[in-house]
């Protein structure tokens, strides 16, 4: 489950195909914003399912650093032809921290994701 999870969420930031309170953090390249997004994700799984994310990770910010482990420049970056963006990148990590723990359960990925690599 693990690896997709984290497969699924870094290409929905990057736009391949698809809560800190909803602050972004460091979106200044794909890699620091790939960590923000794991780090948005597994605070709001822990708050949507304690108990489950509880057994797979742990706690939050164990949850962040094994999801956040695949987080490096060479699968951080954007489709060869595309551009990232980061205002784009911090929109999506704002959306996945202001989304309904029913759409972070299903998978459910914020449209706005769809264009941190145009």
């Amino acid at each position: 489950m693990h690896r997709t999870l984290s497969a699924l969420v870094l290409a929905a930031l990057l736009g391949c195909g698809g809560s800190n309170g909803g602050a972004a953090g460091n979106t200044s390249d794909p890699v620091a914003a790939c960590k923000n997004l794991f780090t948005t994700l597994c605070n709001k799984l822990f708050q949507c399912n304690a108990s489950g994310a509880g057994q797979l990770y742990g706690n939050a910010s164990a949850c962040a650093s094994s999801l956040g482990a695949g987080c490096s420049s060479g699968n951080a970056s954007c489709p060869s032809g595309t551009s990232y963006n980061a205002g784009n990148a911090s929109t999506c990590i704002n959306d996945y921290g202001n989304e309904s723990c029913r759409d972070i359960m299903s998978g459910v990925t914020p449209a706005s994701c769809n264009h941190v690599c145009q």
